[in-house]
This record gives C-alpha cells, structure tokens and sequence, in this order.
C-alpha cells in the first residue's frame, strides 16, 4: 500500500481534525505542518505525529510532500492554493475553493494546466445519509424531486474570519455553501435561477460579512427548488430544523445519522454508522484520487459553482432582484 506524504498548512482545529481523518486511513504520513507562527505549528505538527514545523508555508518543499492539506481561512488560502498548484502538488483545501470566482477560475485553469487534482472541502458529500438521500432522489425511488427546506444558524463570533467579509468571503459562500447548498445542488442537480433576501446590522462594524442572516430561493433545471435559510445570528440552544426533501410520491428529512423516508402514509427510519466518518470517508476519496488521477467528488469545476451561486444570492440580496445563474 502507498503511503502518502502530506504537508499541512494551518494549524487550528480544523487542520487538526482533517489532518487526522487523513492519518485514519492508514495511507497518510504527516511530511510538515506550517502556520505564520511557528508554536502553533508545532503543536498542531506534534498532534499529528509530525517532527517539521515551519513559519513559512513554502519551506514545506522541503519535505518533499506528495500533496498539501491547506485549512485556513479563504483569503490566505487563495493563495496558498496557487502556490500549490503551481508547484506541482495535489491539493485538499479545507473549506470552499476560493474567496471569489476569479481566482477560483485561475485555480480550475492551474489544476487543469499542470494535471494536478483538486478536492474542496465539502465532506457531507461523503455522509452515508446523505449519499442515502443522493440514491433515493436519483433513483427516483420517492417520484420526482419538488423541493428542499434547510435552516442552518451559527453564533459567528464578531471578531472571527467568518464574520470578516474580505477574509470570508461572505456568509452565503462560508456558511450557507457548507450547510447544505453544496450538498443538496450535489443532488438536486444544475441551479439555474436564485433570488435572496438578507439582513445585516446585529454584528454591526465595518467589514463584517454584508449579510448576516439569509434566505434564498435556488431554482434548478429539472424544476426542483432549495429555500434555504442562514444566519450568524442563533439563539442561545436553539437548534437548526432537519433538512427535508419533498418528492411527489414520498419525502426525507434528515436528523444527522438517521433518516426518516415518507412514502404515502407511510414513513421509515433508517439509521446509518458515525464511523468512518464522513471527514474520513473523504481523505479516502481524495487519496483514491491521487492515486487514479481521477477527481474525487469535489473536484474544482465543480466546487467553483458554489463560489458563483453565494456571489448570485449577495447580488440578488442587494439589489433585489432574480439572478440568472
């Protein structure tokens, strides 16, 4: 078996935990972790069984990696990620693929040109309810696909890069992307249309995210619709609602490792394993991918999408208006 020698850069608890779902696989060895301080690095570094910490992220060269990790936040990992590229290695980037479309498109053109593969970090695609839910659609098992219903709130702190509109990207692309449009379009298939309504003004300062609370309506071409709601803005213990699917001869709705599936009067529930998890569910598939040189299942055509459609629900939002995707 091929073990894969994977340099990390970011050292918070996500490249810890995605760090770590790489080493679960059995197929990963930590080469170097790097960070702009380097106690932080060797933390992270001394977590994940690795000896090399750097202050510097190109220094990572040094270990000679097979691929990179990259978990930080959007705007630094912009850049990190045409770095990367340009050097030639595989890369798994923690969260979206890029803070706009521009500089996703260089990263698709990049990838492309130098034959390097891609994975963005959108693991739920690999949650077996969720790949439950993807089959049960696409086999048409519960008729045609009508709708989806999400509601997905966070306590974003003020001061964090989430709440940052520069480093972020924006709250449709950091929060809504990951809680559950990536997912849902995954199986709902191609958007067309959105049209958005948003308000801002409780995180208050200039350069918070311009909408900080969300709903949005994303239409695709088989006539199915997501409404999905967001917020930065949660009550203390108030839950999200469960996802809910609604097709013409049955439904879904989706309670983390359970699903209850409706057909006529009838329902069922069907509860799914926690482990592996889908965090490492995903370092398979992209480890898979490194070795077949085939994209995993978010690859940066696609992921680029998800960049466009929070750029169309802020412009809809702004200027009040659909947006033709």
């Amino acid at each position: 078996m091929i073990t894969h020698r994977i340099a990390v850069i970011g050292a918070g608890s996500m490249a810890r935990h995605r760090g770590q779902a790489l080493l679960d696989t059995g197929r990963t060895k930590i080469c170097a972790v790097a960070s702009r301080r380097l106690a932080p690095a060797r933390d992270c570094a001394g977590a994940l069984g690795c000896e090399v910490a750097f202050d510097d992220y190109h220094k990572i060269a040094q270990t000679k990696p097979d691929a990179v990790l990259i978990e930080v936040p959007h705007l630094p990992q912009d850049e990190m990620t045409l770095w990367a590229l340009a050097a030639g290695y595989d890369v798994f980037v923690g969260g979206n693929l890029a803070v706009n479309s521009q500089i996703g498109t260089q990263i698709v053109e990049l990838a492309a040109d130098n034959g390097c593969l891609v994975e963005a970090g959108f693991q739920r695609r690999y949650d077996a309810a969720w790949e439950e839910i993807h089959r049960l659609v696409h086999d048409r098992e519960l008729g045609e696909p009508i709708m989806a219903v999400t509601m997905a709130l966070w306590l974003a702190p003020a001061d964090s890069w989430y709440a940052n509109q520069l480093v972020s990207g924006g709250m449709p692309l950091t929060h809504m992307s990951y809680c559950y449009l990536n997912a849902i379009r995954w199986i709902l298939g191609a958007p067309t249309v959105v049209s958005a309504l948003a308000s801002t003004g409780v995180l208050g300062e200039a350069g918070r995210v311009q909408e900080e609370t969300c709903a949005a309506l994303v239409g695709f071409d088989n006539g199915a619709f997501l409404s999905a709601t967001a917020s930065y803005i949660r009550p203390e213990k108030m839950t999200d609602a469960e996802p809910r699917f609604v097709c013409s001869a049955g439904g879904i709705q989706a309670d983390g490792d359970t699903l209850t599936v409706f057909r006529g009067a009838q329902s069922e529930i069907r509860s799914f394993e926690a482990e592996p998890s889908a965090f490492v569910r995903q370092a398979h598939a992209f480890l898979d991918a490194v070795e077949s040189r085939t994209a995993a299942r978010n690859p940066p055509v696609d992921a680029l999408l998800d960049r466009r459609i929070a750029e169309a629900i802020s412009l809809s939002a702004r200027q009040q208006r659909t947006v033709t995707l």
